[in-house]
């Protein structure tokens, strides 16, 4: 029996740029006759494609993530009542998420919570009663799979409507000309918009020349059925937000941070540290003469470390060697 498994995001990251700090999430997990087990596994695997921000890298790396254990990364689960149904609200250790994909050399997203500007045209049919049910039908069934993607990406799904001014340029004939179509997105804000015409014969989606402008024309080079268009505008907007992994990640790596002037300075800046999510396996090495020093992975690029850093009032960068940082805390 086909089984329908609804997942629904409750996001509490708090990211910035570079302030990377990570946090637990939940999920709340609804299924026909699923075990235990097997929603676990259904959000763990809504987890991953969320922490990744690209649906490419989730289907090429399937068999990597079918290796993993659930047990590994969920924290806690409780049974609730969600729309009136029962559910499984799972709570995901999100920092140890984020490592082990890094750990297999996958970039993780930072972008929180994106909204995306669906524009979707249905293009009247008029040719009879059954017909135009019949397309009314159609352009349902296309936002309900937007709807459906979004639940699963994490995003928020916006329907502006189309008038005049949104489609000045746009001729209604069966000959129209989507290459001068000109969307005003600037009413509805958003971090990506894409266009769709839905006629009683196609779907089509097309994506914007520039996903970062509110003002653009179609790329009428490239179309793409509901579903594909929306995800490849996803991993777009995520990519442009990703931090990389790096191929160096199993090298040591030592910081040096001085002007300790109290045991809780120290303190503080230990939990800093524990806190970053490229930082694993982070050792005290010595704490004397008010400065401590570190060794750690490095699960990224330097650059992240550095700009994080940057970030971070009264931290003074006093020189950089290979693969060793010397801070020191201001005044």
């Amino acid at each position: 029996m086909l089984k329908i498994i609804k997942v629904i995001f409750f996001i509490s990251l708090i990211f910035s740029v570079f302030n990377l700090y990570s946090e637990d999430y939940s999920t709340i997990v609804q299924g026909d006759d699923e075990e235990v087990s097997e929603l676990l596994q259904k959000a763990l695997n809504q987890s991953i494609l969320k922490v990744l921000g690209s649906q490419r890298d989730f289907n090429l790396n399937q068999q990597n993530f079918k290796k993993l254990n659930p047990n590994n990364f969920v924290r806690e689960y409780k049974f609730i009542e969600f729309n009136d149904e029962e559910a499984l609200e799972v709570m995901i250790d999100l920092k140890a998420l984020q490592e082990k994909l890094l750990e297999l050399n996958l970039g993780i997203s930072f972008l929180k919570n994106p909204k995306v500007a669906a524009w979707v045209l249905c293009k009247p049919d008029y040719s009879s009663l059954q017909a135009a049910k019949s397309l009314d039908q159609k352009c349902k069934f296309v936002k309900k799979e937007f709807d459906r993607v979004a639940n699963e990406r994490g995003i928020t799904i916006v329907y502006p409507i189309l008038d005049s001014r949104d489609i000045s340029l746009f001729s209604f004939e069966n000959n129209s000309n989507l290459e001068n179509l000109t969307i005003f997105n600037d009413r509805y804000p958003s971090d990506g918009w894409f266009f769709c015409e839905i006629s009683s014969s196609s779907e089509w989606c097309f994506l914007p020349e520039d996903i970062e402008k509110k003002f653009s024309k179609l790329d009428v080079e490239s179309k793409y059925k509901p579903a594909v268009g929306i995800n490849i505008l996803i991993d777009n907007l995520f990519s442009n937000q990703r931090l990389k992994a790096s191929s160096q990640s199993n090298l040591p790596y030592y910081l040096e941070i001085r002007g300790l002037k109290k045991f809780s300075d120290h303190k503080s800046f230990e939990n800093i540290l524990k806190n970053i999510l490229f930082i694993n396996n982070l050792s005290l090495m010595s704490l004397r003469n008010n400065s401590a020093t570190y060794s750690f992975n490095l699960l990224s690029e330097e650059r992240n470390l550095l700009n994080y850093f940057d970030e971070i009032e009264n931290l003074i960068l006093i020189n950089k060697e290979k693969d060793k940082l010397f801070l020191a805390l201001g005044e």
